[in-house]
């Protein structure tokens, strides 16, 4: 068989709708020592975008030229750690192909044998040398990559090297399987499965899928145990997801420091004839703003907290087991993920975004419409197929309503199909109607706790869509926000007054990068003395540019 760019197209097409079959159980298997239970969910929705991404190419165009289409799809739609692995595997099978042309068994082998997961002191664009795996992903690695080059020189086809490498790589997974818990390691799985999955789409046999259900039915047939989710460790506390333009010098230092602070990283990029790339980054870090990018420029800068949905939610279990292509995956019941609501918030002020973070949002740093794209893909991955989008100013009040436009008109500030972009008919962003930073995080911290008890998919898509709807329109009439002129106390006062008249139960301070403690003391006494009843104000240094921000809440 001729591989070419309609071979990588399928390859990712088998390996997405796979991947999303297995979803709940892949996830099952992430929920152990503080994961967050999405490993899964992540795979499908990264491959399926790579896969949207290369079948818009010529069917018979290059190899070479699939994978370079998946990877930068990959860079820019990526979803979590494994997404990030994966985009960083076919890059490294990017690289080590010498440019179009037709494949042989011997240029397969290298390319199959190019993500050596072996630390190394190599450059910073041997992709897997810098992102954290986990040793059941460097086991499936080492024994497939050792297992192609064992064959020596002579290969019947390249059907048989990909059948001979697959296989090995389902070894190696059943050798990294821990034989006292039973646990399965959720990436592996995803690679083992993208591995397969490229065997079934070049031998065109379907039976190698069915191998590998009954291969993952009896490693998991010996745990019984159900997952026990625990709040992540402090180091760990936020996920950050980074799209960064820079050199290669820049990036080298910039993981370099990363990986000095103790940061977990998971890193591709792709640099061009000008040695510089588009970069991505994934991190699992205490402290998001410690890993900003201070050099290049800054596309996407990306915040959640790290805690499972579950624990921002309620747990429930599933009363079924797991089959996939007649085969029992799981006997024990699954955990049950519950529908939550999927709300993406603006802001420009970087004190801000750990608190926002904390509501259990979605946090977006200065976007931009550059990022569209990618923001849609963030938004259109809802569990429930709805999601809220946040605005702090009226630039992002215009971006976000070009977003939920693009879900029903073909035209938009995007191309009508951008070659990056995933999109969802039966998708909604719901645009909240704040316009300031305050009003934006009092909409968060009211809507992004919601979820839906009973999971539904899609099919409680309208329920979510009318709480997020209300939720917001509920949190803007509850609350009032005023800019501040630092150097004019008696407009300050008059503000102040003005609030107190509401009856508020709550006041809020956002102090701007120029302000401090003489802003703070005199608020503080101005609101003392409007209303005694109240303990005192919530001061947030939010850092941004302009002026200070105060805010009353009321119930």
């Amino acid at each position: 068989m001729e591989l070419n760019a309609g071979t990588v197209a399928s390859l990712l097409r088998v390996a997405a709708n796979e991947s999303a079959t297995l979803a709940q159980f892949l996830n099952d298997l992430d929920g152990w020592d503080g994961s967050d239970c999405d490993t899964g969910t992540n795979a499908a929705h990264t491959l399926a975008s790579m896969a949207s991404a290369v079948e818009r190419l010529d069917p018979v165009s290059s190899f070479a030229s699939g994978l370079e289409a998946g990877v930068d799809a990959g860079i820019v739609l990526a979803q979590g750690h494994i997404g990030v692995i994966i985009t960083a595997v076919l890059s490294a099978w990017s690289k080590a192909l010498n440019g179009p042309g037709q494949i042989t068994p011997i240029q397969l082998r290298r390319m199959l044998c190019a993500p050596n997961a072996i630390q190394s002191d190599s450059h910073v664009t041997d992709v897997l040398r810098r992102t954290h795996l986990s040793n059941a992903i460097v086991t499936v690695l080492d024994t497939a990559r050792t297992a192609a080059t064992d064959l020596g020189d002579t290969i019947e086809s390249n059907e048989y090297l990909v059948s001979w490498y697959s296989l090995a790589a389902q070894e190696g997974l059943i050798g990294a399987t821990n034989e006292r818990t039973g646990r399965i390691d959720a990436g592996a799985s995803v690679l083992t499965i993208l591995f397969a999955c490229f065997d079934s789409v070049v031998s065109g046999q379907t039976s190698v899928l069915e191998s590998l259900a009954h291969m993952l039915s009896e490693l998991a047939e010996n745990n019984g145990d159900i997952p026990s989710q625990n709040v992540p460790a402090p180091n760990r506390a936020f996920s950050v997801d980074i799209v960064w333009q820079a050199t290669a010098i820049d990036a080298d230092h910039f993981f370099t420091s990363i990986e000095l602070m103790g940061a977990r990283l998971s890193c591709v990029g792709m640099l061009d004839p000008f040695g510089v790339g588009m970069w991505r980054l994934h991190i699992d870090t205490s402290a998001p703003l410690s890993v900003r990018p201070k050099t290049g420029r800054l596309i996407r800068f990306q915040v959640a907290d790290a805690r499972p949905d579950e624990m921002l939610g309620v747990d429930e279990l599933a009363e079924e087991g797991i089959t996939h292509r007649g085969v029992r995956l799981l006997e024990r019941r699954p955990m049950r993920r519950v529908e939550r609501a999927r709300v993406l918030v603006c802001t420009r002020a970087p004190g801000l975004i750990e608190d926002v973070a904390r509501t259990g949002a979605i946090v977006l740093y200065n976007p931009s419409a550059e990022d569209g794209a990618g923001i849609m893909e963030i938004a259109t991955s809802s569990s429930t197929g709805v999601s809220l989008f946040v605005p702090c100013d009226d630039e992002s009040s215009t971006l976000g309503t070009m977003l939920a436009s693009r879900l029903n008109a073909p035209q938009s500030l995007f191309d009508p199909e951008p070659a990056d972009a995933t999109s969802s008919t039966d998708s909604i962003i719901v645009v909240a109607q704040s316009n300031d930073e305050l009003s934006a995080f009092y909409v968060a911290h009211t809507c992004a706790g919601y979820f839906v008890p009973q999971p539904g998919g899609h099919t409680v898509g309208p329920t979510m869509e009318r709480l997020l709807t209300q939720g917001a329109s509920q949190a803007l009439e509850n609350q009032v926000t005023y800019s501040l002129d630092s150097d004019d106390d008696l407009a300050i006062s008059q503000v102040v007054a003005d609030i107190a008249r509401r009856n508020p139960t709550q006041f809020r301070l956002l102090l701007s990068a120029h302000d401090g403690p003489d802003l703070v003391g005199l608020v503080r006494q101005l609101v003392m003395h409007a209303d005694s009843l109240l303990d005192d104000i919530d001061v947030i240094d939010g850092g941004q540019a302009g002026r200070s921000l105060i805010a009353g809440m009321w119930a």
